[in-house]
């Protein structure tokens, strides 16, 4: 009897140490012990019609990767009045999804905030960061340091309002109204997708932009813990530090950047007559390009383009960034179209696997940890 006691303890903590040290205690994401490949797709679509059942606005292809199929697992409502920009962040292990507030039909100034079941990625709403100058917003980037959690908003502006970056700090904390904690004024640089270089103390932080400049706006820094709480910074007084501009290539949307693969990868399409054309700029031994001080004209090492790659007006790309990953993923607003290409692909060439909507998807955020392969 004694034996069996003593076997069981031992049984119970070894199964205790086991499920402790797969859990880590530091600022990093848990390291995933079978792949995780869930790509979270936003909806710009909105339900005006109050008797009739609510879009959803959010859904989930899971896997992502899979080799022989490409389907939502997941949809969700979100309550957002019309999704546009969607982030997920393993650290802050929270969804966010903002307003497009598109044509002034309905007003929705927020950025609703989502928890994650950790086995399945469902969303379940969590909190809600409301205020009046989130009219437009087109890109999220979220960075947490040494107990600090800080989210970054860009918004396109309106009337004299410039278009700006905001800080909204502990942004899971938030249940309805909240006061932003800096903002960074544009000038004449109209953002769309952000995303920092990494999650180091004094971080870069990457921006589309449009308007005077058309290209990947670099700010250095700008986590600064010389920049005073509730500041309001001027386009003059916090420049970004370089802009790579991208020529000839339309309008730059999402963008987003593998440093596994060394890679960049620009959404952009050009209109003419009524007619898009879409592209995928890849910009190979892109950590040079992005490492670069002052402005400087960039060319991308490879194009996906033509009819067969049914690309019209993406407006969102998202890279796997895991050793040996295979995939690219592309939201097309005209088709309606999620699409999955290789990394390695170029030229006027089908997709890898799509997906065919009614909604129109404008913005993606790719959840891929784990191995990078399944059957």
């Amino acid at each position: 009897m004694k034996s069996l006691t003593t076997y069981i303890t031992l049984l119970l903590l070894a199964i205790v140490t086991c499920l402790t040290s797969c859990v880590r205690e530091d600022d990093e994401p848990a390291l995933a012990k079978v792949a995780i490949s869930r790509l979270y797709v936003s909806f710009s679509d909105y339900q005006l019609d109050e008797g009739q059942t609510p879009y959803n606005n959010v859904d989930i292809i899971d896997p992502a990767d899979s080799l022989t199929h490409f389907e939502p697992s997941l949809s969700y409502n979100s309550s957002t009045k019309g999704g546009a920009a969607i982030l997920f962040n393993p650290i802050a292990k929270y969804i966010f999804q903002s307003s497009a507030n598109d044509g002034g039909i309905v007003k929705d100034t927020s950025i609703q905030v989502m928890s994650v079941n950790p086995v399945t990625g469902a969303p379940a709403s969590n909190g809600l960061i409301s205020n009046g100058l989130l009219t437009r917003v087109r890109g999220l980037a979220y960075h947490y340091n040494k107990g600090t959690e800080n989210l970054y908003v860009a918004d396109l502006g309106e009337g004299t309002r410039p278009p700006s970056i905001y800080l909204f700090q502990r942004p899971g904390s938030y249940r309805g109204k909240a006061k932003r904690n800096q903002q960074i004024s544009l000038g004449k640089l109209i953002p769309w997708t952000m995303a920092f270089k990494n999650a180091e103390d004094n971080s870069d932080l990457y921006v589309a932009v449009n308007g005077e400049k058309k290209g990947i706006a670099i700010f250095k820094d700008i986590l600064r813990k010389n920049q005073p709480a509730d500041s309001v910074l001027s386009e003059t007084a916090f420049p970004p530090k370089a802009v790579l501009t991208i020529a000839d290539q339309g309008e730059i949307r999402g963008f987003s950047y593998s440093a596994r693969q060394d890679l960049l990868a620009v959404a952009s399409y050009t209109s003419t007559g009524g007619t898009s054309v879409g592209r995928i700029l890849l910009f190979e031994g892109a950590g040079a390009l992005l490492a670069v001080s002052g402005d400087r004209a960039i060319q991308p090492t490879r194009i996906i383009t033509g009819a067969l790659t049914g690309l019209k007006r993406p407006l969102d790309v998202a890279i796997d960034n895991r050793d040996g990953a295979k995939y690219l993923y592309v939201a097309d607003a005209d088709t309606k179209i999620v699409s999955r290409f290789l990394i390695t692909d170029k030229d006027n060439v089908e997709p890898n696997k799509k997906k065919q909507y009614s909604l129109t998807p404008v913005a993606l955020s790719l959840d891929a940890r784990g191995p990078s392969e399944i059957d």
